[in-house]
């Protein structure tokens, strides 16, 4: 076998290298073209996630800017809300001082007008009664219509003793409170313990705010308690003056429940919300708690040091 040449062996040599490379560059360019394409498509995502994002981003701004408005009106109806709350309860206790006014005036009425009235017709039923030449029969209808008139009287005194009692005005609450106590214990026969520590003199509207706050507690602890019993505590302490009044029934304690399927509590009724509304017209706190031994409202009013 004759040897290869050396030039042969080396033109075979460097067509073998010029297929590979060729090969080698065929396939650069294959996958230049496929990176390319790879490119494109890429930026074709990057372009659609990008207007994906700026669609997101105009979204998000519309929402935060109908958020904010909403926020703003929301706000708006806050404020309104409050002030139409604090226009009621101004309107309210404007309501209730006038409601006083009116009674005072009422009850000075029946006891300065009508209870005179009928102190002289009782007088001149008993001036008649007294003359001599009476019949049987007109002397019994005098007597009936004095006995009558006196009834008239006591009902304008108790009246007016219930609208405003003039004890409250002349004599304090401490005072006025004893008298009404044991005229409701009269009328109602519920036993009421009244325990009053030194209270002097108070504020008008003080008074009469706490003389309220007995005298419709004393009237649903007759109507709804079921209570044979009553308490009621009067104190002066450092800057306040406190009123606890217990019974031991069960009435507004049943009506508080709330009805089969609801959840919620009845609301009680618009004397003990007037009641709440005057204390907290004078800066003070009113709870009543219903437990299985009764109801018991407290109330605290603050009162300065020095008021006589």
């Amino acid at each position: 076998m004759k040897p290869v040449p050396a030039s042969r062996q080396a033109s075979t040599d460097v067509e073998r290298l010029m297929g590979q490379m060729r090969e080698a560059n065929e396939r650069l360019i294959v996958s230049a073209v496929a990176a390319q394409e790879s490119s494109d498509q890429s930026h074709i995502e990057v372009e659609r996630s990008r207007t994906e994002l700026d669609g997101m981003t105009r979204q998000l701004r519309d929402a935060n800017v109908r958020l904010t408005t909403i926020a703003a009106r929301a706000n708006a109806l806050t404020e309104e809300a409050r002030a139409n709350e604090e226009a009621y309860r101004d309107l309210s206790i404007r309501l209730l001082q006038v409601q006083d006014e009116e009674r005072r005036h009422l009850a000075l009425d029946l006891h300065d007008s009508m209870s005179q009235l009928l102190a002289v017709l009782m007088m001149n039923l008993d001036l008649l009664n007294a003359a001599k030449n009476q019949s049987e029969d007109k002397g019994r209808l005098l007597a009936d219509s004095r006995a009558i008139a006196e009834q008239c009287a006591q009902q304008v005194r108790t009246m007016a003793h219930v609208l405003y009692p003039p004890l409250l005005a002349e004599m304090g609450l401490a005072v006025a409170l004893k008298s009404h106590v044991a005229g409701f214990i009269e009328r109602s026969g519920i036993r009421v313990d009244f325990d009053v520590d030194t209270v002097d003199r108070l504020p008008v509207p003080i008074e009469a705010a706490l003389f309220r706050v007995v005298q419709e507690s004393l009237t649903n602890i007759r109507r709804h308690a079921s209570s044979a019993t009553a308490s009621i505590h009067l104190a002066r302490t450092a800057g306040a003056v406190v009123l606890d009044i217990h019974d031991q029934g069960h009435g507004l304690r049943d009506a508080a429940k709330p009805p089969p399927g609801a959840t919620a509590p009845v609301r009680l009724g618009v004397g003990i919300r007037g009641m709440q509304e005057r204390i907290s017209h004078l800066g003070g706190t009113f709870d009543v708690n219903f437990t299985d031994t009764g109801t018991t409202v407290n109330v605290r009013v603050p009162v300065q040091n020095d008021t006589p």
